[in-house]
């Protein structure tokens, strides 16, 4: 008797150690994985934000962009962790000790087969259709809230100076209160859907109970089998509950990602030709050839059957009021917008046929707003040229 009950003692240590063995790998995986996702996902979206047109940056705060693709990189981050950590091996264990009471006493098992698959169906129910949409809502107040806060506090040299701190308050202020008023319309109805899943376990624990009361008055159960059935089903409502639970992550980390994967359905605006080339200057000869162009649904053009031609090294001064096209000369002149009619030539080549990049990279600009990065100044004096010497 010793011998054999030091043998299942031995069993049983060896195979909690290979499950803390096996469980830290899985984890190092997970975290490799994870990682790696994060990182490509950031890499991705920080890609395309960066090819969107001109018009789409100007009409977009940078402070929601951020937040979109910092929150869809922790909500992979959750995502994994839910299904890979705790969704799936808690659906593994529900099932298999499901079957197994189910082989134990079929009527039982039935009828808990049965509880759960409707306990799942209605959290998964509630959690896509009653909590997924104000989440959504709730998850844009929470970007335009990023985005007001990145606003004021780039433009705080222009708050400063105009003595505005409170009038910024008071439109901050706005911006929270309906934030507030979604997220917490959010946080109501997750409340509603998990007190709809403990009323779902309560009714479930009522049946299995009784059931096994009634079997054992009817002399078809023993003691012994209702102590089983009892302590098979507290074990399985633990796993139903965390499912219940994982299933709310399941559907958080996906409405967080939405606004980022939307990125992927945008249009980029200004994009490269099929088979564009690098653009190759060597005279540096500039002609407009019956250019038409306007902002938008303008009615008006700005320009309308314009020609010009600027012959390599002349230089030229653009004279005119305010509005009337000298800015949007120099956009056209490096395609942050294309033209509706007509074509821009530089040494002959149409510049809408060449890759933007490389025409970009060989146009000298001063730009009218004083942008800096948060950089040393011999990194933003350089930037044109990252390879210039500093002597």
């Amino acid at each position: 008797a010793w011998n054999a009950a030091m043998t299942a003692f031995s069993i049983l240590m060896a195979l909690a150690l290979a499950g803390v063995v096996l469980r830290n790998v899985a984890f190092l995986w997970i975290v490799e994985l994870t990682l790696k996702m994060m990182s490509d996902i950031a890499a991705d979206a920080f890609h395309r934000v960066q090819r969107f047109s001109t018009d789409w940056h100007a009409n977009s705060f940078a402070g929601s962009t951020v937040r979109k693709i910092t929150r869809g990189m922790w909500a992979l981050d959750l995502l994994n962790d839910t299904i890979l950590i705790a969704l799936l091996p808690s659906v593994v264990m529900l099932v298999g000790s499901t079957l197994l009471l189910g082989w134990f006493w079929p009527l039982m098992g039935a009828v808990v087969a049965a509880g759960s698959v409707l306990f799942i169906a209605v959290t998964a129910m509630l959690s896509l259709g009653y909590v997924a949409p104000a989440a959504r809502l709730a998850n844009s107040w929470d970007t335009r809230l990023g985005g007001a806060l990145a606003d004021a506090v780039s433009c705080n040299a222009v708050v400063k100076g105009f003595g505005a701190e409170a009038r910024e308050e008071a439109r901050l202020a706005r911006v929270v209160a309906k934030w507030r008023l979604r997220t917490g319309r959010t946080w109501m109805r997750g409340t509603a859907n998990g007190t709809t899943q403990g009323a779902l376990l309560l009714v479930m624990r009522a049946a299995v109970i009784g059931l096994a009361l009634i079997l054992w008055a009817w002399g078809q159960a023993s003691a012994g089998d209702v102590a089983f059935v009892l302590t098979s089903f507290f074990v399985l409502q633990g796993y139903l509950r965390d499912i219940g639970t994982h299933i709310r992550n399941l559907q958080r980390s996906v409405n967080d990602m939405e606004e980022l994967v939307d990125f992927q359905s945008e249009p980029l605006g200004i994009e490269d030709r099929p088979g564009a080339r690098p653009i190759r200057i060597t005279d540096g000869r500039v002609a407009f050839d019956k250019v038409t162009f306007h902002y938008g649904n303008h009615l008006l053009p700005l320009y309308r059957d314009f020609s010009v031609d600027i012959a390599a090294g002349e230089r030229i001064g653009l004279v005119g009021h305010s509005g009337s096209g000298k800015t949007t000369f120099v956009k056209l002149i490096q395609r942050l917008y294309d033209v509706n009619a007509g074509r821009i030539l530089i040494d002959g080549q149409d510049i809408s046929q060449v890759e933007q990049a490389s025409l970009r990279s060989q146009i000298a600009i001063v730009q009218q707003e004083p942008i800096l990065f948060h950089r040393s100044l011999a990194e933003n004096i350089a930037y044109a040229r990252p390879g210039a010497s500093q002597a």
